[in-house]
């Protein structure tokens, strides 16, 4: 089978398209015929070895895939043959990647693509909408009538988090490029600000007390400003490294005012709350909202292409690669 692969981390340079056995059926996995993979920026930190994990060698790149089952293990009861299908949580803690022509999925690492919902459009938004589903739901737990500022929410993740958290009944704040703002008025936005303008002020200027829930998916905030922002026993949730690579902030103020700074990284995430979000999105999913719908197709053998485009940035569309 085709496959895009690697021997060992580092730049594009390594990247290796060609063949690749196809894997063996074990007793509780399913064999899919991959029909899309997208690029996500984990997957570059990944293969570039910038965030380490264990591999096996050589390693297929890749974290999500939709396919269609065509073998099961003989312990499987939830997928049948011909079923459609994905997954978002491969190519990392010793799992082969997905960006094959075939791949050999763990059944309880997979998913249901819900009837008369476009499989591209899908597998382009699982992993930021599930990014964004167990950001809300479990790291921070939102409740209806909470304040959320949501920075960079003219992303994928940022987006997400923005429709997901107005559904969830919360006051959404987002900082973006002014172009964005209708789409994120329309995801549920009550304030769009711009995130070049000086926001802070503005928003003390209406939220005297502060924001409960600030989160930071831009990386152009230091956290002084962001503790500056926060209410008392109010959290940061960092997505990607903020501003200011060493920190320096009024620590007196911040525990003071008993609040928190949370990290998150979805690969760390544990299989229930993988599967908790799957239901989350999948239900969305169904009723057309969540999809990706920016999206520009390119095939495996561009694969070394794609990566860089991620790394340098040049690329706002969502990359989705087919065989």
């Amino acid at each position: 089978m085709k496959a895009v692969y690697s021997r060992k981390t580092g730049d594009s340079s390594h990247i290796i398209v060609g063949e690749f056995p196809i894997p063996e059926i074990s007793e509780n996995k399913v064999l899919i015929k991959v029909q899309a993979v997208p690029v996500n920026y984990v997957d570059t930190y990944i293969q570039s070895g910038a965030y380490q994990t264990e591999l096996p060698t050589p390693f297929i790149l890749g974290r999500d895939a939709v396919g269609q089952v065509v073998k099961v293990g003989r312990s499987v009861d939830s997928f049948s043959v011909g079923d459609l299908v994905w997954t978002n949580s491969m190519g990392y803690d010793g799992r082969q990647g997905v960006m094959s022509e075939f791949a050999l999925i763990p059944q309880e690492r997979l998913y249901h693509v819900p009837d008369n919902v476009n499989p591209l459009q899908l597998v382009a938004a699982v992993h930021s909408a599930a990014t964004a589903s167990i950001v809300l739901t479990d790291i921070i737990r939102i409740k209806q009538g909470e304040t959320i500022l949501i920075e960079g929410a003219g992303g994928h993740v940022g987006s997400k988090l923005t429709a997901l958290a107005s559904a969830m009944g919360a006051r959404v704040l987002t900082t973006s490029q002014e172009k964005d703002f209708k789409t994120l008025t329309d995801l549920g936005s009550c304030w769009t600000l711009d995130y070049r303008s000086q926001y802070k002020s503005q928003i003390l200027e209406q939220y005297p007390e502060g924001i409960q829930y600030i989160i930071d998916t831009s990386g152009k905030v230091s956290l002084q400003d962001n503790s500056d922002l926060l209410a008392f026993q109010g959290t940061i949730v960092l997505i990607t490294s903020p501003k200011d690579k060493v920190a320096h902030f009024d620590s007196k103020h911040f525990y003071m005012n008993c609040q928190q700074i949370k990290g998150f990284v979805i690969s760390r995430c544990r299989l229930e709350q993988l599967n908790k979000a799957a239901m989350t999105i999948n239900s969305y999913f169904a009723e057309g909202k969540l999809l990706e719908d920016d999206i520009r197709i390119m095939t495996f053998d561009a694969a070394a292409s794609a990566y860089q485009l991620l790394k340098e940035g040049a690329e706002r569309k969502k990359l989705v690669l087919i065989p």
